[in-house]
């Protein structure tokens, strides 16, 4: 398969996920600033959220720019990734609703704990099918041990649980480099 059908067809469904996303958003019940505030936790769950995937999507240009072939163990494990990733308008709405409780707040981080491992498989595919190494960053073993951590804790403490993973996530705004070093385990 060429790589290039994979990646239409991934920008597609991340567009969906952003649009449903935007259209789960509420106007405020009123035109005071207070009935604006009330809507601050469904906002900041969506700017995490839209940003978890803007951020997604950008690395997931990246690991395609290296991959010189695509198998089907590659397809299947991106379709895993988009699943996880289309289940994070519905954990957005539920947590925006409901940003203290822990169920919320548990399927919110454990969605975003799945797609960090279906990525760094997906990545791991990639450049095995390359002949290419696989190394693991501070920054990804940083990564899912957060949002594992987020999803397990987060429920107990949500406002530190919600920085730690918008900084981690921010930490991804630029695709890893080749100089960044591997851990040895």
């Amino acid at each position: 398969m060429e790589k290039n059908r994979l990646e239409a067809f991934s920008d597609g469904v991340l567009a969906i996920i952003i649009t449903i996303m935007v259209l789960e958003l509420k106007q405020p019940a009123g035109d005071k600033p207070a009935d604006l505030l009330a809507l601050m936790p469904t906002l900041f769950a969506y700017l995490i959220s839209f940003f978890f995937i803007a951020i997604y999507w950008v690395n997931h240009h990246h690991i395609f720019q290296i991959a010189e072939k695509i198998n089907v163990k590659i397809l299947w494990c991106n379709i895993v990734w988009l699943f996880v990733m289309s289940f994070i308008p519905f954990a957005t709405a539920w947590v925006g609703t409901y940003p203290k409780s822990f169920l919320p707040l548990f399927v919110y981080f454990s969605d975003m704990f799945l797609a960090s491992v279906a990525f760094h498989i997906m990545y791991y595919l990639i450049l095995r099918e390359d002949n290419k190494k696989f190394r693991w960053t501070l920054r990804g073993i940083v990564s899912l041990i957060t949002y594992f951590a987020a999803a397990v804790l987060g429920g107990f403490c949500p406002i530190p649980a919600f920085i730690i993973v918008a900084l981690v996530s921010a930490w991804w705004i630029f695709p890893q480099k080749k100089k960044e070093k591997p851990i040895k385990f």
